[in-house]
């Protein structure tokens, strides 16, 4: 079984890659990740109830000494509403705690959010450029949404990856784990071995050529993300 075969897991019809590629989705990743960003009502809401339950106070209790409406504090409780920084203020005054307590733990929360996790028996999409010889496999999931996108790319022996230009302003890191890759970018082209790494403006037109007798693996890293 090829190298190129084991990087596609899963069965999933192949559609339209870019560049006239193919995209294989592998099986679904979810376990491994979580979404971006986090629910500020329901973090807020949350401390400001088990602040509240902790001090045994009622909420109609609290409504009255902090002079925010009853419903209001429910609702910024359940997370339906994230509530103003004076209704916030209002409400830690009359817990006798500091606002910033009230918010604690939200940057923690924010910075958990942004965690993704990968195992290594998926890979939530690969590319398979057109002449079966190269293969680029995506690192980590809603690769759009992060300000990376972390590639395996695999080339077989003769095989080279599909033409790339990005937007101005885009920049590729790429480092070379296994074999021999050629990186032609513009009119120059860079030998590359093993351990071997190069930084660029991926805005110049580059392709990555195996022109050795084995496999060839190496890491690529774009910022910001283009496909």
């Amino acid at each position: 079984m090829s190298p190129i075969t084991h990087a596609t897991h899963g069965t999933a019809r192949s559609v339209g890659g870019p560049n006239g590629g193919q995209r294989r989705p592998a099986r679904a990743t979810g376990k491994g990740s979580t979404r971006l960003g986090i629910d500020l009502a329901k973090t807020i809401g949350g401390r400001l109830r088990s602040i509240r339950k902790s001090q045994k106070v009622r909420l109609v209790e609290l409504a009255e000494s902090s002079g925010v409406d009853a419903a209001t504090i429910s609702r910024i409780e359940t997370g339906r509403m994230t509530g103003t920084l004076e209704s916030h203020a209002k409400l830690a005054r009359a817990l006798g705690v500091k606002l910033t307590q009230l918010y604690s733990g939200i940057e923690e929360a924010q910075a958990r959010e942004v965690v993704t996790i990968q195992p290594a028996a998926t890979r939530g999409e690969v590319y398979v450029h057109e002449t079966g010889k190269s293969a680029m496999a995506m690192l980590t999931t809603e690769v759009l949404k992060k300000k990376l996108m972390p590639v395996l790319i695999t080339i077989e022996p003769g095989g080279s990856t599909h033409k790339e230009e990005n937007r101005v302003g885009t920049e590729k890191f790429l480092y070379v784990l296994e074999g021999n890759v050629d990186v032609k970018l513009a009119e120059d082209t860079h030998h590359l071995k093993r351990g071997s790494s190069l930084y660029f403006d991926a805005s110049v037109p580059h392709v990555l050529t195996n022109a050795g007798p084995k496999t060839a693996r190496c890491l690529a890293v774009t910022t910001p993300p283009a496909l």
